[in-house]
């Protein structure tokens, strides 16, 4: 799991968080997870120094979350600032209006986005409105 965490990048947290909640699912739960979300998201986070680290949750094929691209090719590929990812993931910034606003940039299937707040809320303990 601490190959997940990079120093500068806040948001290596909650994905090391949200690693840790899949790989502590039953397996009974986790292809329920699965099935509900059926997607790869890539996110290619930007933090306040403008460098860039690549995170991909893999909610599709095997339930992994890992740094840099995966080994799937990914549905969605989110690009965001490492502060609004933050912000994002608690529910203080909702997903709509951050990718109005250009804080959030998608590429491929936009509508997968949408179940980001599964994704948040069940895997990240917090609630994040998309």
């Amino acid at each position: 799991m601490s190959d997940i965490k990079i120093p500068g990048f806040q948001s290596s947290e909650i994905f090391a968080t949200i690693k840790q909640s899949i790989d502590t699912l039953s397996a009974e739960d986790k292809s329920k997870v699965l099935k509900q979300v059926n997607g790869i998201f890539e996110f290619v986070v930007k933090n306040g120094e403008g460098k860039t680290e690549t995170f991909t949750i893999d909610l599709k094929k095997d339930g992994s979350v890992v740094k840099g691209k995966g080994p799937n090719k990914a549905d969605a590929i989110i690009s965001i600032g490492d502060a609004d990812f933050i912000d994002l993931a608690s529910g203080k910034l909702n997903g709509q209006k951050a990718f109005m606003s250009g804080k959030l940039k998608i590429k491929g299937q936009m509508m997968l986005a949408t179940k980001l707040d599964t994704v948040f809320k069940n895997l990240a303990g917090n609630k994040a409105k998309l």
